[in-house]
């Protein structure tokens, strides 16, 4: 008797040398693949290049795409743009922190290129920070985005300040439009320090606690989904809503003469350690003794500087007053720039180099029903959210969150931190991150 004829996936398809079927393979053998079709890759000539890029690709993000987008997609654009390109395929969780932590030659890319969402931003963030040259580092090399992530904060607030339209498609177009041109451009995003009972983090986004905090962490089990997600998972929360006991502890903003800039750059103008020594030797003074300057240049590479540091004169003092709130909570987030997702802007005046907190806060005693939270979550995509009467909002240059019960995540830039205490400080530190095209 003979077979039935084998039927051909019609996915199956000749890329870069190799063929690669996306739907007839697991999803373990079809990553494998890939990364072997990606790590083989021959780049363009090096004499011949415009400059490079260090690539790091979670296979896991989103919906699972990142190591396709980038075999199909990207890579090729990066060859034809001839921009070379090292790639780290990361294997789990602080894979992307220890290469950033311990590589020695960071200083020869142009810029890094992130394949995920903002999680990845923020562990590759904070393995810089463990380095002793870290605040070099941070506004002098570029930081590129890719979203295959579900979390895509970041992106979606540098592609609005230049008009794209939040919509899936639109923000991936630009995004890949950007990261894969020879003319990209690179301007500053604010940098906050935070720390927990036992660590110090680097964050640029949002910090979290009560309800907003546990439909993102809750609904991580369908990440894939991607934004839908969070949908589905604010509906289930409404409906059965909880109270969170915390003391909440902030400092109202002041400019305290002090006005950030945007410092837009051209990326593959100057490598990333051409850029370091320009801004070391402009920002170095005069020293009469040798020990002074190495001094300074120590303090210069491992320090923070905190916005409310300055002085401040006695008529200010009594504005400068710390305000305490205790008592139970529904929701606390916290955003320094406008965007957390691709719906509406959370915080609609933020400015992607302006170093405010925007906090927002609801208390159990200041809701009527649960439908005022469905209204409230609604609201976010129409930008209508903070004008809810029970929404308190100020802005803010430090907070600390004190969490007096059980039950409840603090999240920061969309990841758990395990902790009772966070304080957040705005600074006039801030990182660099790909943002238009000349």
């Amino acid at each position: 008797m003979q077979g039935s004829p084998t039927k051909k996936c019609s996915f199956c398809h000749n890329q870069m040398g190799a063929t690669i079927c996306c739907c007839c393979r697991s999803e373990q053998e079809q990553n494998e693949q890939l990364t072997s079709v990606i790590l083989s890759r021959e780049p363009p000539p090096k004499e011949q290049c415009r400059g490079s890029l260090l690539v790091f690709i979670n296979p896991h993000s989103g919906r699972g795409k990142s190591l396709e987008t980038f075999a199909h997609t990207v890579a090729p654009k990066l060859d034809r743009s001839l921009i070379r390109y090292e790639v780290v395929v990361t294997t789990g969780p602080n894979h992307a922190r220890n290469v950033l932590m311990t590589k020695t030659d960071l200083g020869k890319f142009n810029g890094i290129l992130i394949l995920s969402g903002d999680g990845l931003v923020f562990e590759a963030l904070n393995g810089v920070l463990c380095r002793e040259d870290a605040f070099s580092i941070f506004p002098n090399l570029p930081i590129g985005i890719v979203p295959s992530g579900s979390g895509n904060g970041l992106l979606c607030s540098v592609l609005s300040k230049y008009g794209t339209k939040m919509n899936e498609k639109s923000v991936m177009d630009r995004a890949l439009e950007i990261a894969t041109s020879p003319t990209a451009r690179a301007e500053s995003v604010a940098l906050y320090s935070v720390k927990t009972e036992t660590a110090t983090y680097a964050a640029f986004l949002s910090i979290g606690w009560g309800l907003m905090a546990d439909i993102d962490i809750e609904s991580e089990k369908w990440r894939k989904l991607g934004g839908h997600r969070f949908t589905l998972m604010g509906f289930i929360r409404s409906c059965n809503l909880r109270s969170y006991k915390g003391r909440l502890t902030y400092r109202p903003y002041k400019a305290r003469d002090y006005t950030p800039s945007s410092n837009v750059f051209s990326i593959y103008d100057k490598t990333t350690q051409q850029r370091i020594d320009d801004s070391t030797s402009i920002t170095i003074p005069s020293f009469a003794d040798s020990e002074d300057e190495e001094k300074h240049l120590k303090n210069q590479k491992t320090t923070w500087t905190l916005h409310d540091s300055e002085d401040t004169t006695s008529s200010e003092s009594e504005s400068d007053e710390e305000v305490v709130i205790e008592d139970d909570f529904i929701n606390m987030y916290a955003v320094t720039l406008s965007h957390i997702a691709a719906d509406g802007p959370f915080a609609p005046s933020a400015k992607l180099e302006d170093n405010r907190i925007h906090l927002s806060y609801i208390l159990w005693k200041d809701i009527g029903t649960r439908v005022d939270i469905a209204k409230y979550l609604l609201a976010i995509e129409h930008e209508t959210h903070l004008d809810l009467p029970f929404v308190k909002r100020v802005e803010v240059s430090s907070m600390k969150l004190e969490v007096l019960s059980d039950g409840s995540y603090v999240v920061l830039d969309g990841e758990v931190v395990e902790t009772k205490s966070i304080q957040v400080s705005s600074t006039r530190n801030n990182i660099c991150v790909f943002s238009s095209t000349a």
